[in-house]
């Protein structure tokens, strides 16, 4: 395999399938992986093996190493905190060990939750203050990224949505609460940036494209209400936006606290890249062709 070769971890995801189809575009040998959801092209990998990844990047030999997979269900995560660190902090820390020794440049996406949601939106130097430990085990995987590795660039983004069937973001609950006619309860004092996928997948290879490197928040323009979201994502669905019943996040009763005035500035993308970050309307356009052409 020559150094041309990229490795997307995670690609059976719904970023690391956005990854892939923008990858492809690119004249250089690409590679994905799964852990639990086989997809054809792709190989198995357990990124909490650190055999398995050591031998999985020494025969590639990739120059760049996107690391999509992760745990990402919060409250489980807060039931589960040890599988979470297995899969949130020590694979990243193999995959890291390992980009190390081969010399590759390392993406990896992490998470506003890295923040306590007291003083948002955030930029990419703001004091880190996880509240649970979903947001714990992102942090830690970003420390353990940046004391080892030589070149790597960190993803912080935020209520990633897109169209994929089998998977349960945020966009794809609506359409099947939508589907069966019944009501969506969604909180309306979480404040976030919602990240088209596709977006999320293509700026990051724009900016990898670019050289550059360190950490940098990536998600949409609008920083809105999840209860906003869902009310637009109901009526791209052609839904009764009356369906919408907001609550308080407190009246949820999760397992896991939730960062409230959360959200990702994103002065420092624009400035590197020249372009505004997409705003919600287009990205929900771009949903939307998605939708028709699924």
């Amino acid at each position: 395999m020559n150094r041309d070769s990229v490795l997307v971890i995670g690609a059976s995801g719904l970023v690391g399938q956005c990854l892939m189809r923008t990858l492809e575009r690119q004249p250089k040998t690409l590679i994905g992986t799964y852990a639990n959801h086989p997809r054809d092209r792709l190989r198995s990998l357990d990124m909490t093996s650190a055999a398995e990844v050591r031998d999985c990047v020494t025969e590639l030999r990739p120059s760049i190493i996107y690391l999509a997979a992760a745990l990402t269900h919060v409250d489980y995560c807060e039931e589960h905190p040890e599988e979470a660190t297995r899969r949130n902090v020590d694979g990243p820390r193999y995959v890291a060990q390992e980009a190390a020794r081969q010399r590759a440049k390392l993406v990896f996406y992490s998470t506003e939750y890295v923040f306590d949601g007291k003083n948002g939106p955030y930029d990419e130097e703001a004091k880190t203050a996880p509240l649970n430990v979903y947001g714990r085990t992102k942090l830690e995987a970003e420390q353990a990224i940046g004391d080892i590795c030589r070149d790597y660039l960190i993803v912080r983004t935020t209520v990633v949505y897109g169209w994929e069937p089998e998977s349960t973001n945020f966009a794809m609950q609506i359409y099947q609460r939508i589907k069966a006619g019944a009501e969506i309860t969604v909180p309306d004092d979480q404040i976030g940036n919602p990240t088209l996928a596709e977006y999320l997948a293509e700026t990051t290879v724009s900016l990898i494209d670019r050289g550059l490197a360190g950490v940098l928040n990536v998600v949409g323009k609008d920083l809105i209400p999840r209860s906003d979201f869902a009310r637009a994502l109901v009526r791209l669905y052609g839904g009764d936006v009356r369906q919408v019943i907001p609550v308080s996040t407190a009246s949820l009763k999760q397992k896991a606290a939730r960062p409230l005035q959360g959200g990702l500035r994103t002065e420092k993308l624009e400035k590197l890249l020249g372009v505004q970050a997409l705003s919600l309307e287009e990205s929900l356009q771009k949903l939307k062709h998605q939708l028709d052409n699924a």
